[in-house]
């Protein structure tokens, strides 16, 4: 169930990525979704699984590398919300860095994705 969920979010992003320049209000409402409902996968998995306790017990390298991926996902979104934000009232001072930060965003989630297969 939760890959099935994590395979959702990946394709709202890429939805979201996909309508960036034409309706960049589309785009930040599917983003934004994306954002929450990764955020309802992390508090699930935490309170399912208690996933903290198992990244600190059982010190695999791939989980540790996981758990750092998915804690740098979080912060890229809430980064990309607030570089992004001023852009819907057409401010764009923040679009260089935003695009630099989404770039490195979904790579990371991309990364996130690949491994969440490889810590079950």
């Amino acid at each position: 169930m939760l890959h099935i969920g994590s395979s959702l979010v990946v394709l709202i992003l890429l939805t979201g990525v996909a309508f960036r320049k034409k309706r960049p209000r589309v785009h930040f409402w599917l983003m934004l979704s994306a954002f929450f409902a990764d955020l309802l996968l992390v508090v699930y998995i935490e309170v399912m699984r208690h996933a903290v306790e198992k990244v600190v017990t059982r010190g695999r390298p791939m989980i540790w590398f996981h758990a750092g991926v998915s804690l740098s996902v979080l912060i890229c979104y809430a980064v990309m919300l607030y570089l992004g934000t001023p852009m819907l009232s057409e401010n764009y001072r923040t679009r260089g860095l935003h695009r630099r930060v989404g770039m490195a965003f979904l790579v990371l989630r991309g990364l996130n994705y690949v491994t969440s297969y490889m810590v079950v």
